[in-house]
């Protein structure tokens, strides 16, 4: 049975959630840095890289800035200090020293070449979904990139190269989140993949027609999202935030042509937003009801 209130929530969420940039700002921001020619193709794929470890833009940059390449990394005698930059709780298995078992895997592959030559190799032909599949389990040899990694790897390396890659599906039966809210939305208990996938598209083509064209990549974070919200756990903005508070953590030296990135990427008035999860405002739509906007009201 429908939700009709939550539909209609779902959509008013994804539209702002969209029209701020708050789907994946963090891919956003390393695709202006290489199109504007701030970073170069290897540049931009090693920060990709570090980002996707951290899950922390301040620290990918901070190693950036400080190894410059996979090679630098791999050749420093300080490289071990890479164990140390904050890493989020999305990469806990990457813990207490395991950042270097991570970054030791994906050194290797790609020693004696380019990171791009690498990546590219799991390329088939201009097949744009199959290219997906591939990168997906591709991406899965380097040492503790599990499932999700592999996914946000893929999504950043399509979002900000531009080779030929999209994702067929959301991969939905394999995550809790959008699950939870298309059985919300639907109504099923126990749902199975074909159902999912039907309800899935379903809601997709709602939020079509209601203004948010998505493709599947950013429909996956943004049926995620709402889900995490229901639960009193985010607020649209959030990931901005988030970031805001990681380029306040990256070198000095480095923070005036982020924050210029940051303003060319992130429209007014969500440009404005403070740095740092505001977690007061993390539970007002379960509390409430009320989608907040970017000055945080209703």
């Amino acid at each position: 049975m429908r939700d009709e209130a939550t539909l209609a929530d779902l959509a008013e969420f994804a539209r702002l959630e969209w029209a701020s940039r708050d789907v994946e700002p963090w891919a956003d921001l390393i695709a202006h840095l290489h199109l504007s020619g701030t970073l170069d193709e290897e540049q931009a794929l090693w920060v990709l890289y570090l980002y996707n470890a951290y899950d922390d833009f301040g620290s990918a940059w901070t190693a950036f800035s400080r190894w410059p390449s996979p090679h630098a990394w791999a050749t420093a005698r300080d490289r071990d200090d890479a164990a140390d930059l904050p890493i989020m709780t999305e990469r806990r298995n990457l813990y207490a020293g395991k950042m270097l078992l991570r970054h030791t895997s994906y050194t290797g592959f790609v020693a004696g070449g380019t990171q791009a030559e690498w990546l590219r190799s799991a390329l088939d032909g201009p097949d744009r979904e199959r290219n997906w599949n591939r990168m997906l389990t591709f991406t899965r040899q380097v040492w503790g990139v599990g499932r999700q990694a592999s996914f946000e790897w893929t999504e950043f390396v399509a979002k900000v190269t531009g080779w030929p890659l999209d994702a067929p599906d959301g991969c939905l039966w394999e995550s809790s989140g959008p699950r939870e809210s298309l059985q919300r939305l639907y109504g099923n208990l126990k749902p199975n993949r074909a159902w999912l996938e039907r309800a899935a598209e379903l809601s997709r083509a709602e939020l079509h027609a209601a203004g948010v064209p998505l493709k599947w990549v950013d429909y996956e974070t943004v049926i995620c999202d709402f889900n995490v919200m229901r639960k009193g756990r985010y607020y649209v903005g959030q990931h901005l935030a988030a970031l805001r508070a990681e380029i306040d953590s990256a070198p000095a030296a480095d923070r005036p042509v982020l924050l210029d990135a940051w303003h060319a990427v992130i429209p007014e008035p969500w440009s404005a937003i403070a740095p740092g999860v505001d977690k007061t405002l993390r539970g007002v739509y379960r509390r409430t009801g009320t989608i907040l906007d970017a000055a945080g009201d209703a």
